[in-house]
């Protein structure tokens, strides 16, 4: 059994820099309220906090858990199938793999960036990375995943 997982380093840093974010952010709205400071600062300062808050925010509540975990797998697969723990897909069943980068949803919260296998009834699986892996690595772990596909495919295709 082949598995794909994250650094832990990776999740720390990510958490620890989310944490710090936000302690800036809730700075901000301290000095906003209770120091002396001109009503443009106030705005600037109270408008910062309420942008970062919910965005960084949202990469804390994501990473932190993550850095906690004993587990860093995000996928395991064989020569058969893949899983993300909570579903499993034959190889035969994908179609293809593509990759959605990060994005910025309404209300400025984050859209993680995910896996995305496209399946042969249409459907589309999606597997968050939570930006637990470096541009690299997901690279790396594209090409990998491809080539299995690739792999499954022309498998099938002989049978």
């Amino acid at each position: 059994m082949n598995a794909i997982c994250y650094r832990k380093s990776v999740a720390w840093g990510k958490a620890f820099g989310s944490l710090l974010f936000v302690l800036t952010c809730l700075f901000l709205l301290y000095a906003a309220f209770y120091m002396d400071t001109t009503v443009v600062r106030k705005f600037f300062c109270i408008t910062s906090a309420i942008i970062g808050i919910p965005f960084f925010g949202g990469y804390l509540l994501v990473c932190l858990p993550r850095a906690l975990k004993s587990d860093t797998t995000l996928l395991t697969y064989d020569q058969q199938s893949i899983s993300d723990g909570k579903r499993t897909v034959e190889w035969t069943d994908i179609v293809k793999i593509s990759y959605k980068g990060p994005s910025i949803q309404k209300w400025l919260l984050p859209q993680f960036p995910e896996l995305i296998f496209h399946l042969k009834n249409r459907e589309t699986w999606r597997v968050n990375t939570y930006y637990l892996l470096t541009d690299a690595e997901i690279h790396a772990v594209l090409k990998q995943l491809r080539r299995q596909v690739d792999h499954s495919g022309k498998k099938g295709s002989n049978s």
